[in-house]
């Protein structure tokens, strides 16, 4: 039985588990075998079929078909249980690939929230009668529905978002990996850096990142002020009404660039130190010591501010900024470095969301995109520490 979850998933239909389980196996239905449902996702809770039938029991009341007159059409164990889906969810077979997702993500509120959005749309109606996080137009709404099938609910719903306040693809995948499908708070604000982003379209796209985190830090982030011994009260944000009106692309980079400067500079951010998450780094060799084309490629956690603050120093960007999110765990940054017969040098900054085990954020020097390479390393470590590498890296 599940332990959270709005109604009608805080009880299972036992009566349709059996006769769903019952069907499935006498299909010879490729759903039994424990494994990753969604490769990508890893080991997180709920992902496997058998938990994901489950839950679809757990929604007997909206079947639209009986579950007897599902046949399996396909060898492929994904394409099967997208098939039963929409057999007993899906009113016009119309239902985009990636929001199948939902039924994999396990038993929490959230989960069952987005649930209920599939469900509703199955039935025909618009995705826009939800209780989305962000208000959705219908040109949003319509391409949310036509978001490519390997984005997260997250990115789709900005994929929608952007496209509809004038975005292309390229700034729609600019955003995955920002705090802006991390988050949906202030959305009212942030309609507008985007609606100012689509206004920009020869603006370097790699500068997205940055400039999201110095808005977010300058409007959002409370400080504190040291007023006595021991004693110290919370101030706030730098510029709590900071709009997106009037702004040029080349006085924007310009504070950014300070921004980075300042903290690399402050003092304040060299203090805090925080505990591992548990992932395990990585060291990889290649070539020929003998020929001297031997490389010693590492990657390690950073545990302390002051640690962000010279890697954010040496690399040029803001990776200083993530101090609290790193010390409230929510997030873990890592350095990688290369050692050569030239010396060691720092390659890129990688950002992993830890609830998901997603490395979801590369940054080289001066906020450049990883090389091949680098992301061929990268994979290697994403493979031998369990982790996901986010598709648009």
């Amino acid at each position: 039985r599940p332990k959270r979850g709005p109604q009608p998933e805080k009880q299972i239909n036992r009566q349709a588990l059996a006769s769903l389980l019952a069907h499935l196996h006498e299909q010879r239905a490729k759903f039994f075998d424990g494994s990753p449902a969604i490769a990508s996702l890893g080991q997180l809770p709920g992902n496997t079929f058998v938990e994901a039938i489950a839950v679809i029991a757990a929604h007997h009341a909206s079947w639209l078909r009986a579950i007897e007159d599902w046949k399996p059409r396909s060898h492929s164990s994904s394409r099967q249980f997208a098939s039963l889906l929409r057999h007993l969810f899906v009113q016009f077979d119309d239902m985009p690939l990636f929001f199948d997702v939902v039924w994999f993500s396990g038993w929490t509120k959230q989960a069952a929230d987005r649930r209920s959005w599939y469900l509703h749309v199955g039935r025909g109606q618009n995705i826009r009668t939800c209780n989305l996080p962000i208000t959705f137009t219908k040109k949003m709404s319509h391409h949310f529905m036509h978001a490519p099938n390997n984005l997260t609910i997250e990115e789709a719903l900005r994929w929608g978002q952007v496209h509809g306040l004038g975005g292309d693809e390229r700034l729609a995948r600019a955003t995955f990996g920002t705090r802006l499908t991390e988050s949906f708070d202030h959305d009212d604000f942030w309609s507008t850096v985007i609606r100012w982003f689509a206004s920009h379209p020869m603006l370097d796209r790699a500068h997205i990142g940055p400039i999201v985190d110095y808005l977010h830090y300058q409007r959002f982030v409370s400080g504190h002020a040291f007023v006595a011994p021991g004693n110290r009260e919370e101030t706030a944000p730098p510029q709590p009404n900071l709009s997106m009106k009037g702004r040029t692309p080349e006085v924007l980079l310009r504070r950014v660039n300070e921004w980075h400067r300042t903290l690399a500079n402050d003092n304040r951010h060299q203090v805090r130190q925080w505990q591992s998450f548990g992932i395990n780094g990585f060291e990889f060799v290649e070539g020929s010591q003998q020929n001297g084309t031997a490389k010693r490629w590492t990657i390690r956690e950073l545990l302390s501010s002051n640690s962000l603050t010279c890697e954010g120093r040496q690399m040029k960007h803001c990776v200083a900024s993530y101090a609290s999110s790193c010390a409230r765990g929510h997030c873990s940054i890592w350095t990688m470095e290369v050692e050569s017969k030239e010396g060691i040098t720092k390659t890129v900054t990688i950002e992993v969301r830890n609830a998901t085990r997603q490395i979801c954020q590369v940054r080289g020097k001066a906020n450049r995109l990883p090389t091949e390479k680098e992301r061929q390393v990268i994979q290697r470590w994403a493979e031998s520490a369990e982790l996901r590498l986010a598709t648009y890296i």
